[in-house]
């Protein structure tokens, strides 16, 4: 199967991998272009300030620089995500368990979770709002920083385009709702849009596949679970569609 992979890199690349593994062909299109925010430095406050570091995405960490990853070198971290979490142990934060597999998990589980004082809240300048909402309603003592950005393309990448218009495709893999909506939009820029709803859509999350229904898609698949591997078992055998 042709399999369209619009995330970012270089999750992008993590993804075809696991495709080829299964047998499947992917084809590359990011629409959301990460990179390190202008102001990607901490605050200027001491390490010390910092009870504990709050992470939804490992872009949050991984776009750090060097000296700020030092300076938060061994506190405790509040992650969402397996990846997140290897990417906070790779700077050397220390993940405390559980790792939620969602934001809106994390922000329900804030009262009950073992870590008191100033909180660094990593993130983009993009992001869902559960956390920061929780964080301010809870009145806890925080300091939010933007280490990076998500930038939509301009346009629908010339592969994605070419495949789309060839019919080429088989499935459409959608990891948030943001870029679901961007690839709604920019397939309608580039009068493809019903080339863009043809082919199954397999989408994250219900949050996710709402954007695609909303737009019309008649095949759209939610995993078991939200994570990759139940995403792509979706999929099935090469063979087995």
């Amino acid at each position: 199967m042709k399999i369209l992979v619009l995330r970012p890199q270089p999750a992008a690349a993590r993804t075809a991998r696991a495709l080829a593994h299964l047998g499947h062909a992917a084809i590359i299109a990011p629409l959301i272009v990460i990179a390190p925010a202008a102001g990607s430095r901490l605050p200027p406050l001491p390490a010390s300030t910092y009870a504990a570091v709050i992470a939804a995405s490992a872009n949050a960490v991984a776009m750090l620089d060097a000296e700020s990853s030092a300076r938060l070198a061994g506190l405790p971290a509040l992650l969402v995500g397996a990846r997140t979490a290897r990417a906070a142990a790779a700077i050397g934060l220390r993940p405390l368990a559980p790792v939620f597999r969602r934001a809106r998990e994390l922000a329900a589980a804030l009262p009950n979770l073992p870590v008191r004082g100033h909180l660094l809240y990593l993130t983009g300048h993009d992001r869902l709002p559960e956390i920061e909402t929780a964080l301010r309603q809870g009145r806890y003592a925080f300091t939010l920083a933007e280490v990076y950005s998500a930038d939509i393309a301009p346009r629908l990448p010339p592969m994605a385009e070419t495949a789309l218009r060839q019919a080429g495709l088989d499935a459409v893999l959608h990891y948030s709702a943001r870029s679901a909506t961007a690839y709604i939009g920019l397939a309608r820029e580039a009068g493809v849009l019903n080339q863009a709803l043809t082919p199954l859509q397999l989408c994250l999350s219900a949050e996710v596949a709402q954007v695609l229904l909303a737009a019309g898609a008649a095949r759209v698949e939610i995993p078991a679970s939200p994570d990759e591997t139940h995403l792509l078992a979706l999929l099935g055998s090469p063979s087995g569609r």
